[in-house]
């Protein structure tokens, strides 16, 4: 019953979507892009590199962060893996300008700003910039995010729903043949299609 509901939430756009998404077709370019739509520039030059869509790359946005380019979590259990701690070890030797071996690894252990990516992450897809509070910067947030999608999208096989499941919770892992994060990759896609309406007033690929 839970994945017919699920289905139907996914397949059929509310009432509500739809007098929103009328509402922003009537908007203004301008104002979807000074009021609606913050950092806009950035998030269609990731979709065009990594060849996404920019509008899942804003509802990851507002689903992770709600576009506060500051939005900080911590997660210990990354400072308990020796893998972490190695990668660690090695960065600082190489960079010795950079951070202190503490100051590494706990900011390793730490996601960052607007699409929330792991500071292990994104020194794992290349960030090379010796402090990975660099990553609270708006243009390097959504590049590693949109690479991180990518890289899901392509693990996943093309399954957007697993790749957005994995986003959250690192795995597309299901109970019952449900997503264990079923709520977020709800969210997540129901925001997409109403991101897609602002998109496609700037000729943008929604």
């Amino acid at each position: 019953m839970i994945p017919l509901l699920l289905l139907l939430h996914l397949s059929i756009p509310s009432l509500v979507e739809q007098a929103m998404a009328q509402t922003l077709v009537t908007d203004s370019i301008s104002a979807s892009e000074a009021t609606l739509l913050p950092f806009r520039g950035e998030i269609e030059s990731a979709a065009a590199r990594e060849s996404l869509p920019a509008a899942l790359i804003a509802a990851v946005i507002q689903e992770e962060s709600r576009f506060d380019p500051w939005a900080t979590r911590s997660e210990p259990k990354y400072l308990r893996s020796r893998a972490v701690r190695r990668a660690a070890e090695r960065f600082v030797r190489t960079h010795r300008s950079g951070p202190t071996l503490f100051t590494e690894l706990v900011d390793r252990a730490r996601s960052y700003g607007l699409m929330q990516v792991m500071g292990e992450t994104a020194r794992e897809q290349g960030f090379a910039p010796p402090f990975l509070a660099e990553l609270y910067l708006p243009q390097n947030a959504i590049a590693h995010g949109a690479k991180l999608l990518q890289r899901l999208l392509k693990r996943y096989r093309g399954d957007t729903l697993s790749a957005i499941s994995a986003y959250n919770q690192g795995s597309a892992r299901k109970t019952r043949g449900v997503f264990a994060n079923a709520r977020y990759v709800y969210r997540v896609t129901i925001a997409w299609r109403s991101y897609a309406a602002l998109f496609r007033i700037g000729g943008a690929k929604p």
